[in-house]
């Protein structure tokens, strides 16, 4: 006969100080097998062959890095950040690099020569993509996403040295995913890639070229960056027999990337500094101009700047009641610093009057200052 569920035994087990033992025990065993997991020895000759077969140029390999470039056109086009990075989920520019960074570390001419034409196949590919998709979207405008890779500076090398190290880190690492981080990577080489494909096609030649050479930059960096982090993890030949390799072996063997990268660098920096110089004369120019010009119900709308031969234009949008007087504008001149080129910076308003609207009946309701801001539309 069953028994009824109100009336079922219940066992209760009182904690013992031998069962607090048995379980420090196990807890001492779990963190051993912790310290062995995190210890293990790199495979090298297993990493070789996740290396080698990621750099050879599999219909695998093209069609997700296409894509992967349409996806960032797109996304580039379109404005979008979120679906510029989601589209590095399934690039495979990495391998490639990595597979060069292995075979200058193992000098072996082989592997290299299969890497580089993966690599090379994989740019003109997704440049190709980025020039039918500015073709086809032709009157699309250049978005800040796109802009916003046409002025590589030498921050944007020591990320890619970054991105290239964890990569290479993650690929010799037991525990560690070389997907996810050749997510981070492929961030850097595909949306600059696209984007000087894109304006290749509406024939922005500068700004084309200066987002090709931030792919340039990344690629090297990464590179010599994978280099590095090989190297040091033990891979110095192409046998399963390490041998040992001094650092002038090292740079003998990656002299060409070094050279190119040291030239990248010193680009970049001028690059950067002026960049700088650029950032700190507008923020000092348009705080005068608020100071001189946000005033009396006067909002500032827009700043623009206008570079000729011998002097700065510089474009204000104002929107309020008292338009300003040719004597402020002249005073204000004066208070401008010059520009970079130590040329005048001249201003120039356009005043767009505000009219408020209201029924007869309505009270008389003055607009204050900072109501005026609320409104404002920046």
């Amino acid at each position: 006969m069953p028994i009824e569920k109100d009336k079922d035994a219940t066992i209760v087990v009182k904690d013992t100080p031998d069962q607090e033992k048995y379980e420090l025990l196990k807890e001492k065993i779990r963190y051993k097998q912790a310290l062995r997991e995190n210890s293990k020895k790199i495979d090298h000759q297993k990493v070789r062959l996740n290396i080698q077969a990621d750099a050879l140029p599999s219909k695998t390999f093209f069609i997700m890095n296409a894509l992967a470039a349409v996806i960032a056109g797109y996304g580039l086009l379109s404005n979008s950040a979120a679906v510029v990075i989601g589209a590095m989920l399934v690039a495979m520019m990495l391998g490639p690099i990595s597979g060069i960074a292995l075979a200058l570390i193992d000098n072996r001419w082989l592997l290299f020569k299969t890497a580089l034409s993966t690599l090379l196949l994989g740019i003109g590919m997704i440049y190709s993509i980025g020039i039918i998709l500015g073709l086809v979207n032709y009157d699309l405008p250049m978005t800040n996403e796109i802009l916003s890779r046409t002025q590589p500076t030498i921050l944007d090398l020591m990320i890619a040295l970054a991105g290239g190290a964890a990569g290479a880190f993650s690929a010799v690492s037991p525990r560690l995913s070389v997907a996810v981080v050749g997510v981070a990577v492929a961030t850097a080489l595909v949306p600059p890639l696209v984007a000087s494909g894109i304006l290749f096609a509406h024939m922005e030649w500068k700004n084309s070229a200066n987002a090709f050479l931030l792919a340039v930059t990344n690629i090297f960096a990464i590179q010599i960056s994978s280099s590095l982090v090989l190297w040091i993890a033990g891979f110095r030949r192409g046998s399963t027999e390490e041998v040992q390799s001094t650092v002038k072996e090292f740079l003998k063997r990656n002299a060409v990337s070094l050279m190119f990268l040291a030239l990248l660098g010193i680009y970049l920096s001028f690059n950067f500094y002026a960049l700088l110089n650029t950032r700190l004369y507008e923020s000092s120019t348009e705080a005068t101009i608020s100071t001189e010009l946000n005033h009396a119900n006067n909002i500032i709308d827009t700043i623009q700047y206008d570079k000729r031969d011998d002097f700065t234009l510089i474009r204000v949008s104002i929107r309020g009641d008292i338009p300003p007087s040719p004597a402020q504008i002249a005073a204000l001149n004066q208070k401008l610093l010059p520009d970079l080129n130590d040329n005048p910076s001249i201003v120039q308003v356009r005043f767009i009057p505000i009219d408020i609207i209201q029924a007869e009946d309505s009270p008389n309701v003055k607009l204050e200052q900072d109501e005026a801001q609320k409104l404002s539309v920046q």
